[in-house]
């Protein structure tokens, strides 16, 4: 699902314009990003958790050359799902 798609849907659904709709999809995941940004925890019911961690460096073989290439410690997002979202033999 695309995020027009979901605007689309959720238009339908409550009776919205499509350009409500993406605006208060828009809003969402702006919010969810400045927690994320701030280091902040972001739980959603029913859905899962995100949290904010830093990957650390680690040196990589260039496939082509065989090189070994330094890549640097860099923020990365991680998500938890919900119980509800896994599958019946994971829970």
């Amino acid at each position: 699902m695309t995020q027009s798609q979901l605007a689309r849907a959720i238009a339908k659904e409550f009776f919205l314009s499509q350009v409500d709709a993406a605006a208060i999809i828009d809003l969402i995941l702006a919010k969810i990003t400045g927690s994320l940004r701030k280091g902040e925890w972001v739980y959603l019911k029913d859905f899962g958790s995100f949290t904010k961690k830093t990957r650390p460096g680690r040196h990589v073989r260039h496939p082509k050359t065989g090189q070994l290439i330094w890549i640097p410690p860099h923020p990365d997002v991680d998500f938890n799902p919900a119980k509800g979202l896994l599958p019946a033999k994971r829970r």
